[in-house]
């Protein structure tokens, strides 16, 4: 079997909201294994199969090639991808016990092994395990020979889940940033700017060092000129410390992977993002108007696509919304989300659609669209309270609105954001003032309340977000406020653009 790229596939499949939702495919089915052939042909027709979605006839195949008594004296290589394999298939079908069995035998074959490790790991993670997931990871990154391709949502869901855990979160960040991983073949400033964070509060100032001199992401850029924290680190007058100069390196950047890549909507949806946070909207319609005309004369997304596609599409709303066209925006996501339903993406597209229709004040629509979302994060399940939220607090609905609130604040660190848009929205302003306060003295959570607090551009207001603006103006006002945010950073204006309509 290819170890890359069964690894890859493991993750993907593991962290999926349904093992069902890959076994959809509608290839021709393929012959059975006949129980006469070799080893190594049973294992081939298996990852056939699971490269084709049909998780349960290949756990089926893996049964059989695990029962082949001719396995016990195939080379340890081979059995070692064959429990691999047959602990991924069962992971995949939720069957955690008999996964994470076959994964230790394969670890017990072979305790360097990768492969075994990378999906003991995933097995974890889905299960919500964070702790033992991040240090398999951490051994499995240990023994590789080179950068290994772990998929962004699987090493998102680690860490995020090690927020309460900061030396694992540390180790596992550091594992991989000496791994030189990537992210889609870009450095992950946001979680290098975390670990750099961890890095410090360490007391390991060369390791920041070396942490920041791989972060050139713009907002990243920004956190650290606001964190007194990283003051001893960077030159603020630097152009390498520069945002809006980054925001330029980063659209450059994607206009030439743009013109090179084969995988033109990904390229496409980067370049999209790109020249939104500078601000050129009219180039993000021009960037997205093949799709949307594809779409209307009935395109319809399959494989990456829809991923890449429906991106385009929410890079295409956010432009008309902030070129004074809100109702062409609200179009053009529901296209977005019909396009999505019934997969893993649909989620980001129905929360997109809720917060814009909640921002034009149509609380019943935007509660609606998001009714049958199943986030895959903890901030996507805080969204969708959040929407709840507003629209029950707009209905008069307390008991609906304190249900919303708690399903918010159950989602812990990862909805810190929202903590004090809640007391925020409901003009509970000293509350508002308490939560914002906590959150600029942890260092966990610093970074991102003094990203929401920075002066940057915004679109049009929107109807009901015009209350929640001049709410937002009073809070970061406020003497308290102002007193917390002097001890741990400071506000500056960015001639760039930023996704919160708070401000």
């Amino acid at each position: 079997m290819s170890r890359p790229a069964l690894a890859v596939l493991f993750a993907a499949v593991l962290l999926a909201p349904a093992a069902t939702s890959w076994a959809r495919g509608s290839a021709a089915p393929l012959p059975a294994a006949d129980t006469g052939t070799s080893i190594e042909a049973q294992a081939a027709h298996a990852e056939r199969l699971m490269d084709d979605g049909r998780v349960l006839e290949a756990s089926l195949a893996l049964d059989t090639l695990l029962a082949d008594p001719r396995l016990d004296s195939a080379p340890v290589d081979v059995r070692v991808q064959a429990l691999s394999a047959a602990a991924y298939a069962a992971g995949a079908l939720r069957q955690y016990p008999l996964a994470t069995e076959r994964a230790q035998r394969a670890i017990a074959l072979a305790p360097d092994a990768v492969l075994p490790l990378f999906t003991l790991s995933s097995i974890e993670s889905a299960q919500g395990h964070a702790k033992p997931a991040a240090m398999l990871m951490v051994r499995a990154i240990g023994h590789a020979v080179g950068p290994l391709r772990i998929p962004l949502d699987h090493v998102d869901q680690m860490q995020r889940g090690l927020i309460q855990a900061p030396t694992e979160r540390r180790e596992l960040l550091q594992a991989l940033f000496d791994n030189h991983w990537l992210s889609d073949g870009d450095e992950p400033s946001d979680l290098w700017l975390i670990l750099a964070g961890l890095q410090h509060d360490a007391g390991n100032g060369d390791a920041v060092r070396a942490t920041i001199a791989r972060i050139d992401g713009p907002m990243e850029l920004i956190q650290l000129r606001s964190d007194k924290r990283f003051d001893a680190y960077i030159d603020r007058a630097d152009p390498r410390f520069n945002p809006r100069m980054a925001a330029q390196r980063q659209l450059d950047a994607q206009r030439v992977r743009a013109s090179l890549n084969q995988d033109v909507d990904a390229s496409l949806a980067r370049l999209a993002a790109a020249a939104l946070m500078l601000g050129d909207n009219a180039q993000v319609m021009a960037i997205t108007d093949d799709t949307a005309k594809a779409v209307a004369e009935g395109l319809h997304f399959v494989g990456p696509q829809l991923k890449w596609g429906p991106a385009l599409l929410a890079s295409r709303a956010t432009a008309q919304h902030r070129l004074g066209q809100p109702d062409a925006a609200v179009d053009t996501l529901r296209i977005a989300v019909r396009m999505t339903e019934g997969t893993p993406h649909a989620s980001v597209q129905q929360l997109n659609l809720g917060l814009l229709l909640t921002a034009l004040g149509r609380y019943e629509e935007a509660q609606a669209a998001v009714a049958t979302t199943a986030p895959l994060t903890g901030y996507a399940t805080a969204q969708r309270h959040y929407i709840r939220f507003i629209a029950a607090q707009q209905r008069g609905d307390n008991t609906a609105a304190a249900d919303a609130a708690h399903g918010v604040s159950e989602q812990g660190p990862a909805a810190a954001d929202l903590l004090y848009q809640l007391p925020l929205a409901a003009g509970r302003m000293n509350e508002a003032t308490v939560m914002l306060i906590v959150q600029l003295e942890s260092v966990k959570l610093r970074s991102s309340a003094l990203l929401a607090l920075q002066e940057m551009r915004n679109a049009p207001t929107l109807p009901a977000d015009a209350a929640l603006q001049a709410r937002w103006r009073e809070l970061v006002a406020r003497p308290e406020v102002q007193a917390a945010l002097a001890e741990v950073g400071r506000i500056d204006r960015y001639d760039l653009f930023a996704s919160d309509r708070i401000r």
